[in-house]
């Protein structure tokens, strides 16, 4: 008797530890045992996609956040890209609500109050001095500094175990979860350091005391190419979706209800539901005792019924019944309001209500449109209020479609440039000595130099001959007034702040007076388009700040800016 409760007990015991880590597990949005977000940083570059790839918590770092969002990242891309380097513990894996939701928590905590990807640019940034060609993290704060957890108790937030700097772990740990490592523009120093630790088991290096020492036994700090900062690697997944978390579920179901046997008929052992539908409310208690038999009609009395539903079970006998394996379950998302413990593992995920201290309440999940539109695969039945709003919308729009429509027929060649006809040229207020005026012509005869321009998409939002009316202001009365008015390079006072970004080469030309960075980027544009038909250079906030930027390392101006 003592051996078989003692067997008894050790089952118990077993299946409680396994059944707490997978608990941890589901808590821990990256995997069970994952880098703590207390890690130190180390002195050295990292890009974005090693961030996420081997330290997905340090998410929680209000310097990463700041550095990834004001480089261009989103909570869409942030989440693509976590999804494609590590293997996750939930189904439908790591969400774009779920980052948007854990990048908030942490900035909230720090001081930025209200603070969302979409607001981002509104508050003071935490470190005004990082640029984006930096990437290096040497200064980059845990949140044991800027926002440690606190506790139910009287213990102060410093000393709390929760809130202690993480000790150093080996580089072989950081490929735990991890079924995908960084390559190519992805990688720099910390994925050739942890494939290096992956191939020498017999070798011990910690990260991130060793980080620099392993480095330079690789030989040395990789260089850094335009590929390898932040916009471009969230660039390269914009287009990305997220695995759909409503297919697991869907599956699920499926696997049920292909178990459960087919009913042909009622058996003996089967009961009637306690809420019977319209329909056997209007059948007689005779009909409901011979549904397993033959019908009734003589001309139908030789066909066997067919029940395709079980009495027993809770499923409706209507239409819908039929299709509830295939319908989307509606999304909700629990926050347990449990406050922290001070003893409470440091791999637990932020995002989870359990995490927050019972005098800080977070938000509700927020939806990720506050910061732009994402990419997420459409729902495959609409409500029912949404498909008549939708119709509505359509009907009032009939009679402006048909105007474009009246507008398109008169059908004129779309003018590449726009020529404005310049203001006079003020007479110069100063006398221009000789010798400048001899170095001004020399540099005007010096050839231009190419520079690649950007890859933009062949279907992006652009202004042509469909969709000019919608761009142009409104009283223009004819085509060429409608083209002057979408392509004006002066009517925003400087470039548009939100899609469609113009070609540059196609905007009318600035005054020759104006010599502002705006207009010099514009003829530097055309200039380009017309030696080396770059036609890609629009002015989206990021194009104009590279050629401003190589305007000014190049010393390139304008004959106007020389003649003004």
């Amino acid at each position: 008797m003592a051996g078989a409760s003692s067997s008894k007990s050790k089952k118990k015991s077993g299946k409680s530890a396994t059944q707490k880590s997978k608990s941890k597990s589901k808590r821990n949005a990256f995997g069970l045992n994952s880098p703590s977000w207390n890690l130190p940083f180390p002195i050295g570059n990292l890009t974005a996609a090693e961030i996420l790839a081997y330290l997905p918590h340090w998410l929680k770092s209000v310097d990463v956040v700041d550095r990834f969002i004001a480089n261009g990242g989103r909570s869409q891309t942030i989440a693509v890209t976590i999804n494609e380097f590590r293997s996750l513990p939930r189904d439908g894996g790591f969400n774009s609500n779920s980052a948007q939701i854990m990048m908030s928590f942490s900035m909230r905590r720090a001081g930025f109050k209200g603070w969302k990807v979409g607001t981002h640019h509104t508050f003071p940034r935490p470190d005004p001095s990082m640029t984006e060609d930096d990437l290096n993290v040497e200064d980059f704060r845990l949140p044991r500094v800027t926002h440690p957890k606190g506790g139910s108790s009287k213990t102060p937030k410093e000393l709390l175990k929760v809130n202690e700097e993480a000790k150093p772990i080996d580089f072989k740990d950081l490929a735990l979860h991890v079924k995908k490592h960084p390559t190519g523009d992805d990688a720099l120093d910390l994925a050739r350091c942890v494939a290096y630790a992956l191939t020498h088991q017999d070798e011990t290096w910690l990260f991130p005391t060793d980080f620099e020492l392993l480095v330079n036994k690789l030989g040395g700090p990789a260089t850094i190419t335009f590929q390898h900062l932040d916009r471009q690697i969230f660039n390269r997944r914009e287009n990305v979706r997220l695995p759909s978390a409503s297919n697991s579920t869907t599956r699920k179901k499926g696997e049920v209800s292909s178990t459960m046997p087919r009913a042909s008929g009622r058996t003996a052992h089967s009961t009637v539901p306690a809420s019977p539908s319209p329909l056997k409310r209007m059948m007689s208690a005779e009909d409901m005792e011979q549904i397993g038999g033959s019908r009734k009609s003589g001309r139908l009395a030789d066909r066997p019924s067919r029940d395709f539903r079980e009495y027993g079970s809770d499923v409706p006998d209507d239409v819908e019944s039929l299709q509830s394996g295939f319908s989307t379950p509606a999304k909700k998302r629990k926050y347990d309001r449990v406050p922290s413990t001070p003893a409470s593992p440091s791999n637990d995920s932020d995002f989870r209500q359990e995490e927050s201290d019972t005098d800080e309440e977070m938000s509700e999940a927020e939806d990720v449109s506050d910061e732009a539109p994402s990419h997420s695969l459409p729902r495959a039945h609409g409500r029912a209020a949404a498909h008549k709003a939708r119709q509505a919308i359509r009907s009032l729009s009939t009679e402006t479609e048909r105007n474009i429509e009246a507008l398109t027929k008169q059908k004129m060649p779309m003018p590449q440039t726009i020529q404005m006809l310049p203001p006079p040229i003020p007479r110069p207020t100063v006398a221009v000595s000789q010798e400048m005026m001899a170095l001004a012509r020399g540099y005007s005869k010096s050839q231009p130099i190419f520079v690649k321009p950007p890859v933009l998409s062949a279907n992006r939002l652009r202004v042509d001959s469909s969709s000019v009316f919608l761009y142009a202001a409104e009283g223009c009365t004819s085509i060429s007034e409608l083209w002057n008015s979408a392509l004006s390079s002066t009517r925003f006072n400087g470039p548009r702040r939100s899609p469609p970004f113009r070609e540059l080469h196609r905007l009318t030309n600035p005054p020759r007076n104006d010599v502002s960075d705006w207009a010099e980027n514009i003829r530097w544009a055309k200039e380009q388009h017309a030696l080396f038909g770059s036609d890609t250079w629009t002015e989206y906030d990021y194009h104009l700040a590279l050629i401003t930027e190589h305007r000014r390392l190049g010393f390139w101006v304008s004959e106007e800016a020389i003649m003004g």
